[in-house]
Parts: structure tokens; sequence; C-alpha cells
């Protein structure tokens, strides 16, 4: 019955992009509480909408191309690299303070030589802010190949090391090292799914430094008694995980941003 379910949601054109492994752990969760296949298939489009449905944006991947002339500084790619940017809601209201972001980040870790992006989407089209060297490996990963595919094509595009992997973070965290792991409004994401899921993920993360961000405001704009909410999450997670031995803010406007040191596993 789970292989079914799964098979069903693929045709939909919204979700035919999305990890089956990722489809085939929400079928398993949701069928025991289905009152029949239909009934399974809405729970699991309404877990995905609540996981992925909500910060996909369309691909800018020719035009990212046409911009390219060999340089990440040039107001033309940049300007081009922001409106595909602008086409995702996580990243949308991001882009009039990039520069301050990743500066105020790199104030804290030093700019990674090898980065990990933890529930990407489009974040890596702001490498032109990131102040990277051009040999810096980036790893991407995401659930959904729609926001995937437009990182590949772009990485390849600038010529930055990189790895691009379709990977649900909840079953199958990545056990790569780097510097620096992005999490970036990505653990109310991993609550809705699994409570315990952001917790695994920081507890098992082979990096110096993990960033944790959180939104000011919701995507409908409410922001009443959300940043209160949000540093309890912080506490909550910080102390369950049980290796962050230091914690810095790098907030931003619109994005509430924690630098992580964390002591290496087993350490």
């Amino acid at each position: 019955m789970t292989a079914e379910i799964v098979e069903r949601v693929l045709r939909s054109s919204r979700y035919r992009d999305v990890d089956p492994a990722l489809l085939a752990r929400l079928a398993g969760e949701e069928l025991p509480r289905a009152r029949s296949a239909d009934d399974a298939v809405k729970r699991v489009k309404r877990r995905l909408h609540q996981a992925i449905g909500a910060f996909r944006g369309a691909s800018r991947a020719s035009a990212l191309a046409g911009a390219w002339a060999g340089d990440m500084a040039e107001p033309t790619f940049r300007a081009a690299c922001a409106d595909a940017l602008r086409a995702h809601a996580s990243t949308r209201e991001r882009t009039t303070h990039l520069d301050a972001f990743y500066a105020g980040i790199w104030t804290h870790t030093g700019a990674p030589g090898r980065i990990m992006d933890l529930g990407c989407g489009l974040g890596p089209l702001t490498l032109p802010w990131m102040g990277l060297n051009a040999d810096a490996t980036y790893l991407a990963f995401d659930v959904d190949r729609r926001p995937l595919a437009t990182v590949t094509q772009f990485l390849e595009l600038i010529g930055q090391p990189h790895r691009v992997e379709l990977r649900d973070l909840v079953a199958d965290p990545p056990d790569d090292g780097a510097d620096v792991a992005l999490l970036l409004k990505l653990v109310t994401t991993l609550d809705r799914q699994d409570p315990e899921a952001a917790t695994r993920l920081l507890r098992g993360l082979r990096v110096r430094h993990a960033v944790v961000s959180f939104p000011a405001r919701s995507l409908g704009g409410r922001g009443k008694g959300m940043e209160r909410a949000y540093r309890h999450r912080l506490e909550r997670l910080v102390a369950d995980a049980g290796r962050v031995r230091a914690i810095a803010e790098a907030s931003v406007p619109n994005e509430l941003v924690f630098v992580m040191a964390l002591d290496p596993i087993g350490g």
C-alpha cells in the first residue's frame, strides 16, 4: 500500500520532483491514521505542502546563464541571482541584506572552505554575496529536485566545486565533514515532520559550526510572539543537542540568525 500511495503522489505535477524516500516515509506514517488510500494521499500531500510547498520558486536557470560573464561580482549577474531568489519565499526577504547576512556569520566562523547547506532550496544562489574562495566546496541537500536542478546548473555555471544531493534529512542526515553547516529556516520545517529530527541532525553533524535561523515573521506577515517562541525553540535545541559550546547571534532584518560552535562528535 505504501508504494501505491507514493506512486499516486508522484503523479501530481506539484510533487513529482520530490524525493521518493521522503514520500515513502510520510506514506508509512500516514497510512495507519488514514481512513482510506485516498485519505492517505491527501494526508501526505498536506504534509508535503508544510515541508516544501510554500518554499518553491520557478526555475531561473536560463536567465542566470544569460547573465553570466565569468564574474560573480558583476552587477548584471548579481541582479539575475537576486531575481531568482525573490521567486523563492524562503530567500525573498533575505535579498535586501545579503552582504550583511554572510559577513555577520563569517565573523564568528571564518569564511568556510567547505560548506554544507541543508534544506538548501535556492540558497546556493547567494554565493555572489558569500565571499568564499573559488576552490571552496559547496554541499547542497534538499528533498526537492526542482530547486536542486537550478542549483546544480548554477554551481556548474560558476565553476564552484560542489556536490548536490536529493536527501531526506529526517531519515537520512549526511555524514560529510564540513567547516560550516547552514540550517536556514530549517528547524521549524523539520519540527512539522518529526519533533526530534532537528536535535538528531545537530547531534550528528560533522562540522565545527552550525548556523540556525528562524523567520522573524510568518509567510503571511504575522510577527507577534514569533521571536520569543523561536528563541525558546533555540534554547531547547541547544540543550537537547548537548554539544553546543558557544553561541553568537548574527540576526538581520526579518531573520533571527544564530551561530553555534560545536564540540567534535564524541568529544
